[in-house]
């Protein structure tokens, strides 16, 4: 295996950010062993790399180039079984995951990535409350001290992932200040903690849009509008055109239910553009919804609207 001075990098990303070597190898190592691979005494497993480097804020593929077979195998199936769920092919994603967990070492950071992947992809199979347990036992794999009160300071994307299913577990059970407080921690996350924009843009648009959804429906409409005009900003950076579709109907929503000023001409144009995107999508039944809110609401607006 080839020797790279990651180290020096961890070491000078992690001052960059003022965290303390506790802070960073919570729950991935003990701080003694960060500090050997920081002073180059000792060299991580990919495991524990990926993690650290993913909590520093650089993309995991930055590790596409380190060598040793096994290794390389076992870093691209999570990508393929990540790939595999996004595209709405669960089947592939459900296939790869138990080939993952035969083949993976029995480390936090893999225990994290098979419950956490196994409880998303066998979701019918629990109760709200029984997937908000899975998901909190998984992100304590690698964050032990977490509660609902505070939130890590640095995350990688599964721990992101976990705390986003957290949050969507409370929304379920219609526990929306709980859902609403952590969707805040990882919005606060993304603001404070200056990170790759890949890994960034990866997530934040998904929690924003979760976040504002929230928001509207415990009228809180200010707080949902503005996080609604943050996430589509960062979604038509990323290219996340399914998040930036959502986004503009809570936005359109929320501000005809406050409706103040403009409120309602604003309305009808995100309106029509979560429209007009779900359907160059196929994005069907989101598109009939926003078509019968269109109609519903501002039934001259097909006339209205430039050809």
């Amino acid at each position: 295996m080839a020797v790279f001075p990651y180290g020096d990098w961890i070491r000078y990303r992690r001052k960059m950010l003022k965290l303390s070597q506790e802070d960073l190898s919570d729950g991935i190592c003990a701080p003694t062993t960060l500090s050997r691979i920081e002073n180059g005494s000792q060299q991580p497993s990919l495991n524990i790399l990926e993690a650290l480097l993913e909590r520093l804020g650089f993309s995991n593929t930055f590790l596409d180039s380190f060598v040793g077979e096994k290794t390389f195998y076992l870093h691209e199936l999570k990508f393929q079984i990540r790939q595999a769920y996004i595209i709405g092919d669960v089947a592939e994603a459900k296939k790869l995951l138990l080939e993952f967990e035969k083949d993976c070492p029995n480390t936090p950071v893999n225990k994290q990535f098979v419950l956490l992947y196994h409880t998303i992809f066998h979701a019918s199979e629990y109760t709200p409350q029984q997937m908000l347990e899975q998901f909190a036992k998984a992100l304590k794999l690698t964050c032990p001290k977490y509660d609902t009160l505070s939130a890590p300071k640095v995350l990688f994307y599964e721990e992101v992932i976990a705390m986003n299913a957290i949050a969507n577990c409370h929304f379920m059970m219609k526990q929306y200040d709980m859902a609403i407080d952590v969707y805040y921690q990882l919005k606060r996350f993304y603001d404070q903690h200056t990170t790759n924009a890949e890994e960034v843009l990866r997530t934040q648009p998904m929690v924003l849009y979760n976040l504002s959804t929230a928001l509207g429906l415990q009228g809180r409409y200010d707080e949902c509008i503005e996080i609604c005009e943050q996430g589509i900003r960062i979604a038509r950076q990323s290219g996340r055109a399914s998040a930036l579709t959502l986004t503009f109907y809570n936005h359109a929503w929320a501000l005809l239910k406050r409706n103040r000023g403009a409120d309602r001409i604003c309305a009808k144009d995100s309106a029509i553009h979560a429209y007009q995107m779900a359907s160059c999508m196929a994005m069907d039944d989101k598109a009939n919804t926003f078509l019968a809110f269109l109609n519903e609401h501002f039934p001259d607006w097909l006339t209205d609207t430039p050809k």
